[in-house]
């Protein structure tokens, strides 16, 4: 009885030791710093973002913009690593101020760098569960450097703001209301697109023009020469370019068959019979 009565006794003591046991458990490894600044983290959440992009079958213009605000929304948290890089803000059209880091606190930066890059691209995809997938294990791998508990979630939480941030100047690029626009007007004139065999797929994007630019002032500010004119007269530029061109093709042998495959653009293959 005595002994269960003493252990009775020691009941809180014991509970405030073990707290304090659970508590200086994590152990911080001291060069956290270090091992969190490999590069290569942020260069597969691009891989990820690509995998992902070629998987929903994007097109290139769309494919742009899926890259272009989730890169914006890393580096405006990486750049805290080196004062000599300087904010988008200011520089990008409408862009305006962003979260800034507690500069009394301690951050991982390439962890909130690689979040928000992650983080960001799922609200441009159609496939979220697949940078679900991603976006954990890049949290697994931050966790596995043991970094101070408090400095993981702060980063978190920091690529979280800046995300949030990112979309809200994403949803203002009129892209959203590019998909209610009237698709293309195929015309006689033979000078405008047409679509063409084997796919006969429809214009890609032709109200891309009305979208933001991020630095120039609008697709007017440089206007592309004009066309070669078309006519099928054999002594005109354009039946001469138009030659060349099959030529290429016909005579094309293995290595530049897997050159022109390499470069295109397309996310999948096309066979027709």
């Amino acid at each position: 009885m005595s002994i269960i009565h003493i252990s009775i006794m020691q009941r809180p003591i014991l509970i405030i030791l073990s707290c304090f046991l659970l508590l200086s458990c994590e152990q911080v490894n001291e060069n956290w710093e270090k091992d969190a600044l490999d590069p290569e983290i942020l260069h597969q959440s691009v891989d990820d973002l690509t995998d992902v992009i070629v998987h929903d079958i994007f097109s290139p213009p769309v494919a742009s913009r899926n890259y272009a605000y989730p890169s914006i929304a890393a580096y405006e948290i990486a750049r805290h690593l080196d004062p000599a890089y300087k904010s988008l803000v200011g520089q990008l059209n409408q862009l305006e101020a962003l979260p800034l880091p507690d500069k009394t606190q301690e951050y991982c930066f390439p962890l909130a760098a690689s979040y928000a890059y992650l983080a960001t691209a799922k609200n441009f995809v159609f496939s979220e569960g697949m940078i679900d997938t991603k976006l954990e294990e890049l949290l697994q791998f931050y966790q596995k450097i043991r970094m101070p508990g408090a400095v993981f979630d702060r980063s978190v939480a920091y690529g979280e703001a800046v995300k949030d941030a990112i979309i809200a100047y994403a949803k203002k690029d009129n892209y959203a209301e590019s998909r209610s626009f009237p698709r293309f007007t195929i015309s006689e004139n033979p000078m405008e697109w047409k679509p063409t065999p084997p796919a006969y797929m429809e214009a890609i994007e032709p109200h891309w023009g009305k979208i933001r630019p991020f630095v120039i002032d609008s697709a007017q500010q440089f206007v592309p020469e004009i066309p070669t004119i078309v006519t099928l007269k054999k002594n005109s530029d354009f039946y001469k370019e138009l030659i060349e061109v099959y030529d290429a093709v016909k005579n094309a042998d293995a290595a530049e068959r897997e050159i022109a495959s390499f470069w295109d653009c397309n996310p999948y293959v096309m066979n027709v019979a």
